[in-house]
C-alpha cells in the first residue's frame, strides 16, 4: 500500500489524509441532498462543516493522546504534531457531536431532525476514511491464512509488514456504505419522518458493526476492560445509545 502518495520538498500528500477530505466532500454532498428533501436549508449543512472539522480533529487526537499517552511520554510536544497520525474514530465522532450540539443551540435549531441530516453522510465518510487507513496501514487486522488476507510491504506503512492480514479496514468499509445506503433507502419510508429514528438506527448498527470488526484487529486500541478494548468499549456505548433512543421514541409514541 502507499501511505504517502509523493513529497515535493518539504510537502508530503498523505494517503489517508487525502480519502479523509474526499469523506468530508462525500458527506457535506450527501448531507446537503438529505437536508433539501426534509425542506431544511443547505445554507445550514456548510455553516456546520467548520465546527463539525474542528470537533472531529480535536476529539480524535484527544482520544489518541488519552489511550496511547506513554508515545508522549517527556515529549508532550508532539501531540501537537496532528500530521505525523495518531488519530481516533471514536473521539473525532464525539468531538464533532459535541461541537455540532453547541452550533445548533446556538443557531436555536432542532438537535435530533439535524443528526438525522447527517447520518447517512457520517457512514460514507466513515467508509472512505477507512480506505485511507487501508493505504496507510493503521486499523490492520489479525494474521490469518484467508484467501482475501492482505499483506503490507511498505516500509512506511503502519501495519506488520510481510504477514497476510484480516483486511479490517475493508470490513470496517464496506459495513459502513451499507448501513449508508440503508439509511437513505430508509429515509425515504414514511417511518423516518419521526425525528431521530434515522440518528438512533445509525447509532445502533453503527456500533454493532464496529464492535464485530474489533475482534480480528490485532493494532492498539487502548486499555480497556476484560476482552474489550477501548474502543469496542465506545461501540458498545454507541449500540447502547441508538437502542435507547429508538426505544424512548417509541414510548413516546405509545404515550
Amino acid at each position: 500500500m502507499y501511505p504517502v502518495l509523493f513529497h515535493w520538498g518539504p510537502f508530503s500528500l498523505h494517503t489517508y489524509g487525502l480519502f479523509a477530505a474526499f469523506g468530508f466532500l462525500a458527506g457535506y454532498g450527501i448531507a446537503s441532498a438529505m437536508a433539501r428533501r426534509r425542506e431544511i436549508s443547505p445554507a445550514v449543512v456548510g455553516d456546520a462543516l467548520f465546527p463539525l472539522l474542528l470537533g472531529g480533529l480535536l476529539g480524535a487526537r484527544l482520544f489518541y493522546v488519552l489511550f496511547h499517552g506513554a508515545e508522549f511520554s517527556g515529549q508532550w510536544l508532539d501531540t501537537l504534531k496532528i500530521w505525523q497520525g495518531g488519530l481516533m474514530w471514536q473521539g473525532g465522532f464525539l468531538g464533532a457531536l459535541v461541537a455540532f450540539a453547541l452550533f445548533l443551540r446556538r443557531r436555536r435549531l432542532p438537535f435530533l431532525p439535524m443528526t438525522d441530516i447527517f447520518a447517512p453522510a457520517v457512514a460514507v465518510g466513515q467508509a472512505l476514511g477507512r480506505i485511507g487507513c487501508l493505504f496507510a496501514g493503521c486499523c490492520f487486522g489479525r494474521t490469518c491464512d484467508l484467501p482475501w488476507a492482505i499483506t503490507f510491504h511498505h516500509a512506511e506503512s503502519l501495519a506488520p509488514t510481510g504477514q497476510p492480514l484480516h483486511p479490517t479496514q475493508l470490513y470496517d468499509a464496506g459495513l459502513n456504505l451499507l448501513l449508508a445506503a440503508f439509511l437513505l433507502i430508509l429515509s425515504k419510508s414514511p417511518w423516518s419522518s419521526r425525528a431521530g429514528r434515522l440518528t438512533g438506527v445509525y447509532l445502533l448498527l453503527a456500533g454493532a458493526a464496529r464492535l464485530g470488526v474489533e475482534y480480528f484487529r490485532a493494532d492498539a486500541r487502548g486499555t480497556g476492560l476484560g476482552i474489550f478494548s477501548a474502543t469496542g468499549l465506545v461501540a458498545i456505548g454507541l449500540t447502547i445509545a441508538g437502542s435507547l433512543l429508538l426505544i424512548s421514541l417509541r414510548t413516546r409514541q405509545k404515550s
